[in-house]
């Protein structure tokens, strides 16, 4: 107990004590150019069934960086041919072509490329039926 509490109070110290309005930076941080990835949000939700997937994704370079979390209580699982309700995997498109199938929540599309995309990822059993859940869309790179 005393020890989260002493923590606490140095947490809250660091945090104050950063937060001064004319705070020099030393010139190596000053010179340093940051990149910001502007990371997008969608969600949908299957009409027969309680799954819904969030999909985050950002653009860099040639590549594309997605992220799938599925609820509730779903698992990622490959090379299984049993169907099983919250176990699977999703498969992507790219203009409508099949790019891959991933069983894990976060991937690369590496090598996109340069233009305008519609990227559609859907939701699979590990039958490969869908699950009617499907996120679609548009990317630029």
């Amino acid at each position: 107990m005393k020890r989260s509490l002493i923590i606490m109070i140095c947490l809250l110290t660091l945090t104050l004590g950063g937060c001064k309005e004319d705070q020099q930076k030393p010139e190596s941080e000053a010179a340093t150019e940051v990149e910001v990835m502007e990371v997008i949000s969608t969600n949908t939700k299957s009409k027969d069934q309680d799954i819904s997937m969030t999909l985050h994704h950002s653009v860099k370079n040639q590549d594309i960086y997605v992220e799938c979390i599925v609820t509730p209580n779903f698992k990622f699982k490959e090379n299984s041919k049993a169907k099983k309700e919250g176990e699977g995997q999703v498969i992507v498109y790219v203009d409508n072509k099949k790019w891959g199938s991933f069983a894990k929540g976060a991937f690369i599309l590496k090598g996109v490329p340069k233009g305008e995309h519609i990227l559609t990822v859907k939701l699979l059993h590990n039958d490969e039926t869908e699950y009617g859940v499907e996120q679609t869309i548009q990317v630029e790179i």
